[in-house]
């Protein structure tokens, strides 16, 4: 799909979730959020750049961060993801926080704008390579920091794939790997998941060393992601992009696989009742030379 369309597809998906993305109670993109914060270290007084910010899970915590001197930035595609994470950042009373709406891949700001640029569980959707990261280092101060998280495309904590929880994976990945357009969905990034520039901390060095950055580190940690039936996990995907899986299968067979899909997690109920399933994160973190 040309990039042109591919985008113009990814905002239309976020829009339709945008209402109930990150708000289906289930812990997700929260937890990561906090956590790149944190592991981008990002501190008080900065100026920092949230790319593709959804509803503000990185977003808000680094207002926390660079506090009432700082300033922080979210810009997405979707201006309803946009709209809704206005309406937070006026009820939490951030002044530092702005908001627009932007396409990330092409962000209009000047060059060495920000201390920090980060991106949870977005740049991943489109970021290929390292022209893709070009723009991003072009907005950082010498010695700026760019900082990014994923969902693991290889975890080396299982030593094989686990997007999905194990026990559906087989049942899911198919779906995730189709890159035909069907239905008003985006190309699967995951598509050429195994040429990805997130397959490997190696490839992921290189990529961001080819775009300028130094002092690559990646870190891959299991986040524990708990539901209370197979059927709550299910929906807690529709909140997210993986809705764009979904709304390429059709009707009737979805039925049946969301049928089977929840069969097989609610058998995984611990003794509390709930349903556990770990999902790897891999966090990247790297800087801008400082001449």
């Amino acid at each position: 799909m040309a990039d042109v369309e591919k985008t113009e597809e990814m905002h239309k998906l976020f829009d339709k979730t945008a209402k109930v993305y990150d708000q289906s109670g289930v812990e997700f993109f929260g937890p990561i959020g906090r956590r790149l914060v944190e592991f981008s270290g990002v501190s008080a007084g900065q100026s920092v750049l949230d790319v593709g910010c959804g509803r503000g899970a990185a977003l808000f915590p680094a207002a926390d961060a660079v506090g009432a001197d700082g300033e922080v930035i979210g810009i997405d595609i979707s201006e309803e993801m946009v709209k809704y994470a206005r309406e937070d950042a006026g009820r939490r009373g951030l002044g530092q926080v702005a908001l627009a709406v932007m396409n990330g891949q092409a962000p209009d700001f000047p060059a060495a704008r920000f201390d920090a640029v980060i991106g949870s569980c977005s740049l991943f959707i489109w970021t290929n390579g390292p022209d893709d990261v070009r723009p991003y280092r072009e907005l950082l101060r010498p010695g700026g920091r760019f900082a990014t998280a994923a969902p693991s495309f290889f975890s080396t904590l299982r030593g094989k794939w686990a997007l999905f929880p194990e026990a559906v994976n087989d049942l899911l990945m198919p779906y995730m790997l189709t890159s035909l357009k069907q239905n008003g969905a985006y190309d699967s990034q995951f598509a050429n998941a195994g040429s990805n520039w997130l397959a490997t901390p190696e490839a992921i060095e290189k990529t961001l060393t080819e775009a300028g950055l130094t002092d690559v580190e990646v870190r891959e940690e299991e986040l524990p992601v708990v539901v209370e039936s197979g059927q709550q996990w299910v929906d807690f995907t529709y909140t997210t992009g993986m809705r764009g899986m979904w709304e390429r299968i059709e009707e009737a067979e979805r039925a049946e696989l969301v049928q089977e899909v929840s069969r097989r997690l609610d058998g995984l109920r611990d003794d509390s009742g709930s349903i556990t399933t770990p999902v790897p994160i891999v966090y990247i973190r790297a800087n801008a030379p400082r001449d």
